[in-house]
């Protein structure tokens, strides 16, 4: 229902609706800022890369070619956004000191909270992870998000269920 209803304000966006737009935002903002923040772990940083992908989106959604493909096309380019981000910190700062990628440490006490295991994962499949069971995105469009074959995306699945497996038992 979601997803047509999406659809449906998308079609109407695309032909100028400003208020289907809006719909739009209001029922995708929050998650594509939870995804952002997920990425960085910055409030201020997820802020500013949503308001910058939602800003492309208004005016590049004519450019979408499949309405029901909105929210995988939304999170593919808060995710080249996020990786823009990263490269021009790589630049500016070094590749030790950049602050959106370093590894947070996990006390023993905080692993037992799910989230927190999910959170010690590498980098690709603790986003493949987050977009598959968090947001409920479909495997073919977290490989859209991702830009990565669906095999893979498969494949981080199948290794981040063992490796949480293997830690909740600990």
């Amino acid at each position: 229902m979601k997803q047509s209803y999406t659809a449906l304000l998308v079609l109407a966006a695309q032909g100028g609706d400003k208020q289907a737009f809006n719909e739009l935002c209001e029922l995708h903002y929050q998650a594509s800022y939870r995804f952002a923040y997920k990425l960085c772990q910055s409030p201020q940083d997820a802020g500013d890369i949503t308001q910058e992908v939602w800003s492309k989106v208004a005016k590049d959604i004519r450019s979408l070619l499949e309405p029901g493909a909105f929210k995988a096309w939304l999170f593919r380019a808060i995710y080249r956004r996020f990786i823009d981000v990263i490269r021009r910190q790589y630049k500016e700062q070094g590749i030790a000191e950049a602050p959106l990628v370093a590894a947070q440490p996990i006390s023993l006490e905080q692993s037992l909270d799910m989230l927190s295991l999910i959170a010690r994962l590498p980098w690709g499949e603790r986003h493949t992870v987050y977009l598959f069971y968090l947001e409920e995105l479909a495997i073919s469009d977290i490989a859209v998000v991702l830009d990565i074959p669906q095999g893979t995306v498969k494949s981080r699945l199948h290794k981040a269920r063992k490796r949480l497996s293997q830690w909740a038992q600990q």
